[in-house]
């Protein structure tokens, strides 16, 4: 009975902890990924990675533990030891290839959120250059406004001189 109830728990937290999950497939704006978007930025990097290194490892842990089950039994036989090694292997293998493959995927959604905050930065650059340029025309509009009217009322008073000399003049 322990022995089943330990396996049975070894095997839900080996299933449990440290899978890989996928990230939302949606920006920052809420805006959704497409899979084209991330198919294209998709590459196998992390997927080979994991699943050499995962398969030697699990080799390496489920030797292990082979070797401790079959130095229990008396037989010469070490049938235990490779089902258990063989085993270990094909899971661990699995499990790190999937991880793998998870990663790369999140590589990839994050590749494209990436490369829409880029374009949104360069729209707000441009937006940024385009504002600026209109507060320098409307600053330059402002001071000829401003000259004009000097001028206006330079001209307002000069007709106003003329005005009250012609009408002192009778």
């Amino acid at each position: 009975m322990a022995k089943s109830f330990f396996s049975s728990f070894l095997v839900a937290v080996f299933l449990s902890a440290g899978c890989a999950s996928r990230l939302p497939m949606v920006d920052e704006v809420g805006k959704p990924v497409t899979k084209e978007e991330v198919k294209q930025r998709r590459t196998q990097k992390n997927f080979w990675l994991y699943t050499i290194g995962g398969g030697a490892l699990s080799f390496g842990a489920s030797f292990f533990a082979g070797v401790l089950v079959d130095r229990n039994s008396s037989s010469d036989n070490h049938t235990t030891l490779w089902i258990i090694t063989g085993a270990g292997t094909a899971l661990g293998t699995a499990l790190f290839a999937h991880n793998g493959g998870v990663r790369d995927f999140n590589v990839a959604v994050e590749a494209v959120k990436d490369s829409r905050k880029e374009t949104a930065n360069q729209g707000i650059v441009e937006e940024q250059k385009r504002q600026e340029q209109i507060a320098a025309e409307k600053k330059k509009l402002d001071e000829e406004r401003k000259k004009q009217e000097a001028e206006r009322e330079r001209l307002m008073e000069e007709i106003r001189k003329k005005q009250k000399n012609g009408s002192d003049k009778p």
